[in-house]
């Protein structure tokens, strides 16, 4: 029994000591050379789809003042959410013009934004 005991203590003092040790500590470096990549009230558009229109408002049958295609980043200025023929749906203001949900994703900073545009990218040439 007290051989158990001896072990047990042995045991409890090794596992101290490992779980102690020190250890290296990992270096973690922040790209800061874009100030608004982490800025907490700016939300970021990933456009999915292969092409989408800028709207100049926010419908479907606004005119398109614009194009962009699939991975482009943008920053969200405003949203808005509008009722119509295809029901509710929210519509998001860039410095080019309005982009319905339907055709893009948005994050809450531009660093998630591009690790997701980066895992598009990856995906479509696998393909």
């Amino acid at each position: 029994m007290a051989a158990n005991k001896v072990f047990f203590l042995s045991l409890l003092c090794a596992l101290a000591f490992f779980s102690c040790a020190k250890r290296d500590a990992e270096e973690i470096t922040l790209d800061n050379s874009d100030p608004l990549a982490l800025a907490p009230d700016i939300r970021w558009a990933l456009v999915d789809d292969p092409y989408a229109a800028f709207r100049k408002e926010t419908s479907w049958d606004a005119e398109a003042v614009g194009y962009c295609k699939q991975g482009e980043l943008f920053p969200v200025l405003a949203s808005a959410a509008v009722s119509g023929e295809r029901g509710s749906e929210i519509w998001y203001l860039t410095k080019d013009g309005w982009l319905s949900q339907s055709v893009v994703s948005i994050y809450p900073n531009k660093l998630r934004a591009a690790k997701a545009a980066a895992r598009l990218r990856e995906k479509n040439e696998s393909r």
